[in-house]
């Protein structure tokens, strides 16, 4: 069995930003997505690619582990509400004046993100290894 590379694609659109970076204290890359478009969702998609198709990839993605997803967005959707979603969980203080388990959405590799309107997500990948994450 070969292995696979790590290819992201997504549609072409100056409102999403995609940001990538070394995970911290654990293996991986985690990916950050800034949608600043007031209507459209994205969909991005993980795909395996030859090793062929960029030139030669120092990178490998072996896409058995699930992703780790964190989507941020305003409850109403209007992004000047004063109360933010995580994973469509509103973030309140409990009557303890705790707030709610930041605990990621764990989704299979295969599986595209959507990044909603006005969002931000977090994504970790843990199986995804490079030479410059170390």
């Amino acid at each position: 069995m070969g292995s696979t590379v790590l290819a992201v694609t997504k549609e072409s659109d100056p409102n999403l930003r995609v940001y990538a970076h070394c995970a911290k204290k654990k293996p991986g890359v985690s990916l950050i997505f800034i949608n600043l478009s007031k209507d459209r969702s994205f969909n991005i998609t993980f795909s395996n690619a030859k090793p062929g198709d960029a030139g030669k990839p120092n990178y490998e993605f072996v896409g058995k582990q699930n992703i780790e997803e964190y989507h941020l967005r305003a409850l109403t959707g209007d992004i000047k509400d004063d109360i933010v979603c995580l994973n469509d969980v509103p973030m309140v203080q409990t009557n303890s004046e705790d707030i709610p388990a930041m605990d990621p959405k764990l989704v299979d590799a295969s599986t595209p993100i959507s990044i909603a309107a006005q969002s931000i997500a977090y994504v970790t990948i843990r199986d995804f290894e490079a030479p410059a994450c170390v």
